[in-house]
């Protein structure tokens, strides 16, 4: 299907213009992965998304905001969603997020984007900002309000919740994704009894004192 008849002809409606951008962003995404970042333009993200660039830099005014949403999108697809009732246990949702993270320490296309990111940020220092302004944020701000609300109903000691959520997380995540990096082989490893063991750990520091 060829989207610059569909521009051309007058703007689409609301579906078709978010498959439009859903399409986009799939093409971006394998273009990354395929080429590197440095080495896809925009003209080759159109060219074979078959978008005009006017189309395409109305979504995204640079290179840096598409490659942000292309992070955003692989995330969010494996985060838990928070409905922000606050009904839940704090602490079942923070082991929950242990559990996505790690999810997403393992996932091999993660892993190559995140590749992509180490290889050229010196080059490319925008690379580090679209990492860090999902992955970073947004993984360890869930867990640090589930910190906070577990304190806040007495189920976790006092202490800096952002310190307390990068322990655990990073207590999760540290191995597989250094491991993954490397490229080394980790099909023998049980991550998941790992995660139970540096729960129980996790659990031993913070639990209130009786």
């Amino acid at each position: 299907m060829d989207h610059r008849l569909e521009v051309r002809a007058g703007r689409p409606p609301k579906e078709q213009a978010e498959a439009l951008g859903d399409h986009v962003v799939a093409v971006a995404d394998a273009l990354f992965i395929e080429l590197g970042y440095g080495a896809t333009s925009m003209a080759t993200v159109a060219a074979r998304a078959r978008v005009g660039k006017q189309t395409l830099y109305r979504r995204f005014p640079d290179k840096a905001a598409l490659f942000r949403e292309v992070v955003r999108r692989r995330l969010d697809a494996m985060m838990p969603v928070t409905d922000g009732s606050g009904e839940c246990d704090p602490m079942a949702t923070l082991k929950e997020m242990g559990r996505r993270a790690l999810g997403i320490v393992l996932d091999t296309e993660f892993l190559r984007l995140y590749r992509i990111i180490i290889a050229e940020a010196l080059p490319f220092p925008e690379l580090a900002a679209a990492a860090a302004d999902h992955w970073g944020s947004g993984c360890v701000d869930l867990c640090v309000d589930a910190v906070r609300e577990a304190q806040a109903r007495g189920l976790c000691r006092p202490g800096d919740p952002i310190t307390l959520a990068q322990t655990y997380l990073w207590g999760v995540v540290g191995e597989p994704f250094l491991k993954g990096l490397s490229g080394e082989d980790q099909s023998g490893d049980d991550h998941y009894a790992r995660l139970e063991q540096v729960w129980s750990v996790f659990l031993e520091g913070v639990l209130p004192k009786k």
